[in-house]
């Protein structure tokens, strides 16, 4: 029968699922869905998945159906409603963008730049005590699109945050705020357009 079918899921998306069905501090919907999709990789049945993990069967049919109609993000978390705080604060954004500015060595590491990899697993590893909860289940694709949005490139040699700036989540959080109220529109070199009649001084260090 077409339900018992094996999901075949990339090694990245394994690897991704695979710590997360071990996590105490997620939501417990969110470890559930992880190991159905673990279970479906696996050759499990819908039913035996859903006896497995205690939950009903059209729970674990429906996640694998959201995982291959749009992918692991789409089967662990549901899309956010009206009025629902973003996936992705702007504390949570200003720290990534904190630890990404800062050298591997300097937090205990003996790599000198970043590796995706790497500072995706510090990301997820850290985030609970950095009171960010939500980035423990942010995807390695994920973190580098928001360096991406963010021109941050703390994987290449020729870029470092030398003198790093001990006020620099705070100085960010600012900034992230002033992008909220302001409609920026970028030129077709990246660079901010930003409207003749609002005035603007900001320093960043």
């Amino acid at each position: 029968m077409a339900h018992s079918h094996v999901l075949g899921i990339s090694d990245e998306d394994y690897e991704y699922l695979q710590p997360l069905t071990c996590r105490r501090t997620i939501q417990a919907q969110v470890v559930d869905r992880a190991k159905i999709l673990i279970y479906k990789a696996q050759g499990a049945s819908n039913s035996a998945i859903a006896e497995c993990i205690d939950v009903n069967i059209n729970t674990a049919r429906l996640c694998i159906e959201k995982y291959r109609e749009g992918g692991v993000q789409n089967a662990l978390f549901d899309k956010p409603r009206k009025g629902r705080s973003p996936e992705i604060t702007d504390g949570a954004m200003a720290w990534i963008i904190s630890i990404a500015c800062q050298r591997p060595t300097d937090l205990g590491y003996a790599q000198e730049l970043w590796t995706l990899k790497n500072l995706h697993q510090h990301i997820q590893a850290h985030a609970s005590g950095a009171g960010v909860a939500r980035l423990e289940t942010i995807s390695k694709a994920r973190v580098g699109q928001l360096l991406k949005k963010c021109d941050i490139k703390p994987f290449k040699i020729k870029y470092c945050c030398e003198k790093r700036d001990p006020l620099f989540e705070s100085k960010m959080q600012d900034i992230l705020l002033v992008y909220k109220q302001v409609e920026l529109q970028f030129d077709g070199n990246g660079e901010i357009i930003v409207p003749d009649d609002y005035k603007l001084t900001a320093t960043v260090s």
